[in-house]
């Protein structure tokens, strides 16, 4: 395999990453005080400092926004989930009588529509599993009355 050398380099050659641009630019054009020839943690420790800073100044009016971002990126926003819902549900029941089921309790109010779209959901992905898993082993068997296995 040839070996890249400075006289044999890829024709196109993919640029810096967003963020290795960003430490540079803070490096160069910031009021932070980082010398060009920061390393990478120092120059993000220096912007995170220089932003916190910012975020705790009252008297700076971007100051809210700032610790907004900080807050965001620090402890982000728990992602809502769907609260527990009780109906009549036959465990032991066909998909299609576990469907209506959901069908009866959205229709009588004891499940929003949403919630019951999702439990629909589970229910045909739950079927697209078994159908997918029981042909699997079906022909697993044909292979094997066949001879065609290679095992």
């Amino acid at each position: 395999m040839p070996e890249f050398t400075e006289d044999r380099q890829p024709e196109k050659r993919r640029g810096k990453a967003f963020k290795t641009l960003l430490l540079e630019v803070i490096r160069e054009e910031s009021l932070i005080d980082v010398g060009p020839n920061s390393t990478r943690d120092q120059a993000e420790k220096a912007f995170i400092h220089h932003a916190a800073q910012r975020a705790f100044n009252s008297s700076d009016p971007s100051s809210n926004t700032v610790l907004n971002e900080f807050l965001k990126r620090t402890f982000p926003p728990l992602k809502q989930t769907q609260e527990a819902v009780n109906f009549n549900f036959p465990v032991d029941g066909t998909p299609a009588e576990k469907a209506m089921s959901v069908v009866d309790a959205i229709s009588s109010g004891d499940i929003p529509a949403d919630v019951g779209q999702t439990i629909i959901g589970i229910i045909k992905d739950a079927v697209v599993i078994e159908e997918s898993t029981d042909l699997k082993e079906r022909i697993q068997e044909l292979e094997k009355a066949l001879g065609l296995n290679n095992e």
